[in-house]
């Protein structure tokens, strides 16, 4: 009941300016915590929805390639981001919530050619274009795996799929989600090896006191569950 009330206490103090939550995501979507035109779908967008709900306060998702999320805060077009610390655009201006839920990179492989350590991996590996993978990983590449690159997470999982590569590595709800939606049993393919693992926040400017407030609040009880949620996520358009 306390934090209820301590909830709907901080919506009334709210400024005009700032009744809104406005989070910016990648403008290519990150499957499955939000993708869609304008990102209206996804874990996260519907962890938001349930915020809003329960709060009274407004809130918006704004599709942002990474490199201008910096620019939209001091503009003004957005004041909050899903983001580990480490790479939270404008550090030192924003007040982390959470942890809220843990992002793992996981290595799936073939049946048959799962690996105990990095050093077992050879062969073909699908990576994504332009994102970066850990020291242990790289090493390997060029030397014991050949690298082939996708544009995106369908992409490469497709690449998988039809045995182009022996190993991949992807967000493990991501290649669950994308899984489910093709009649695959992601089990067949999982390993016991994390490329990376990182705790994501929900990142609101500092100056946005009452809503870190009620974020605050909101987070100190509630739960993302995501087995409940990935079987109710609607098939991506794309």
């Amino acid at each position: 009941m306390r934090v209820v009330l301590f909830i709907i206490m901080a919506f009334w103090l709210l400024p005009a300016s700032s009744q809104t939550l406005k989070i910016m995501g990648s403008d290519e979507g990150f499957l499955p915590f939000y993708y869609g035109n304008d990102l209206k779908e996804g874990i996260l967008v519907e962890v938001i929805k349930e915020f809003s709900l329960q709060t009274g306060i407004a809130a918006d998702f704004l599709p942002m390639a990474r490199k201008r999320q910096p620019w939209a805060l001091e503009r003004g077009l957005a004041n909050a981001v899903f983001a580990n610390p480490l790479w939270m655009p404008l550090p030192d201006r924003m007040h982390a919530v959470g942890p809220l839920l843990t992002w793992r990179d996981r290595v799936f492989a073939q049946p048959g050619r799962q690996p105990d350590s990095f050093d077992d991996l050879k062969g073909g590996i699908c990576l994504r274009r332009w994102f970066v993978y850990s020291d242990r990983l790289e090493r390997r590449i060029g030397s014991h795996l050949v690298r082939h690159d996708a544009y995106n997470a369908e992409q490469m999982l497709q690449m998988f799929l039809h045995k182009r590569c022996d190993y991949i590595v992807m967000n493990e709800t991501e290649f669950r989600f994308l899984a489910q939606l093709g009649d695959v049993d992601p089990e067949l393919y999982r390993t016991e090896l994390v490329d990376a693992e990182w705790p994501v926040y929900l990142g609101i400017l500092n100056n946005e006191t009452a809503l870190i407030e009620a974020a605050e609040a909101f987070f100190s009880t509630y739960t993302i569950d995501v087995e409940a949620m990935l079987p109710k996520l609607p098939r991506p358009d794309r």
